[in-house]
Parts: C-alpha cells; structure tokens; sequence
C-alpha cells in the first residue's frame, strides 16, 4: 500500500507544470535544429541529399527539398542551442529544487550533455528525412501536408536517438507527442510569413 502511494506521488509530481516543461528543454535542441533547417533555402546553390536520384516507383528518394546544407544548417543550430543549455543546466537546477523538489530521474534531463544534444538534434533531421522518404512512397507531392507525419516524425526519431543516452520518462514523451503538432504548425505558419517556407504547414 505504502508503495501505491509513493507512486501515485511520483506520477502527480511528474504532470506538474514545471517537471512537464522540461521535456522543452530536453527536446529543444530537436526543435531547432528541425525549425532551423529551412533557412538554407537563403542559400542559392544547394544540392540534394538525394543527389535527384529516384526509385523503381519514379517518385524522388526524397526530394529537392531536402538538401546538404539544410541538414548542416540544422544540425549546427540544434548542437549550438544545446551546448548553451548544457552550461545553464546547473542554474536551471538550482533555482527549481528552491522551489520543488525534483525527482531524481529528472536530473539527468535538466543536466544534459553534449552527446545527448548531438543525438536529439540529430535524430531530428533524420526523423525529417525518413519523413520524407515515406511521403514520397505515399506520392504526397512536396509541399503537401501529411497530417501527423509531418508533426512527429522528427520528434519521434529524437527522442528514440536521445534514449540510448537518457530516455524521457512516459508522462514528459505523452507531453511533447500532444503538445509538438501546435508547435509545429505555428512554426511553420512563421515560416510562411517570412516567405520561408511556400506552405503554412
């Protein structure tokens, strides 16, 4: 009984607000190196991942969209942001155990580190990527939504590549699958409106 207990108070504290905006700050690097991407199209030269290669099904192995120097471009701003929360990782923690007392399995997502930031900014990318291949077997045109795949297949390839390190306990991943589509697609609106994108979605 008195374990019941002890568990039922370890899943109220993990909904909590706070504990619950740190998924954010674990999943931040994954954000931008994914959001950070489209800014290569400022670039005038680029060249495709797929190097306009298609397959048995005449449809792109990717697509013109996805290219070296976004992937790059991506990849580089994900790792920068995350090394700046790996130096204020410490400050984080201290001011939140002023207040609260946080789970110990909390910790390692407060004080990240560097591999962690590599994997989760990289799993991002190629979570797009294979996003990507999958909508052109689908033969969803570029530019096209695909609802849910569009939202989650970055985020989802970031968390399972930031898990060989430090996996995210289940009520912050609920968190982010619920909470990542708005992001996302207020994003991508932003996006729009600075002509970086040809789609709002």
């Amino acid at each position: 009984m008195h374990q019941d207990f002890d568990n039922l108070n370890k899943m109220n504290t993990m909904f909590h607000p706070i504990f619950l905006l740190l998924g954010f700050w674990y999943i931040f690097p994954a954000y931008i190196a994914n959001g950070f991407a489209v800014f290569a199209k400022l670039i005038k030269f680029r060249h495709p991942i797929d190097g306009g290669r298609t397959l048995s099904d005449d449809q792109p192995v990717l697509g013109p969209g996805k290219t070296w120097e976004g992937f790059l471009t991506g990849f580089c701003s994900g790792v920068i942001v995350g090394i700046l929360l790996v130096m204020t990782g410490p400050f984080l923690l201290a001011l939140i155990i002023q207040y609260l007392i946080i789970p110990p399995e909390l910790v390692p997502i407060v004080l990240i580190s560097v591999p962690l930031v590599i994997l989760v900014a990289l799993g991002a990318l190629v979570g797009d990527l294979i996003g990507s291949f999958i909508k052109r077997r689908l033969k969803v045109g570029r530019g096209r939504p695909a609802p849910i795949l569009d939202q989650l297949d970055f985020l989802i390839m970031s968390m399972l590549m930031g898990a060989l390190i430090t996996p995210l306990p289940w009520p912050l991943v609920i968190f982010l699958l619920i909470v990542t589509p708005l992001i996302h697609l207020l994003a991508n609106v932003i996006g729009y409106l600075l002509r970086l994108k040809q789609e709002p979605w």
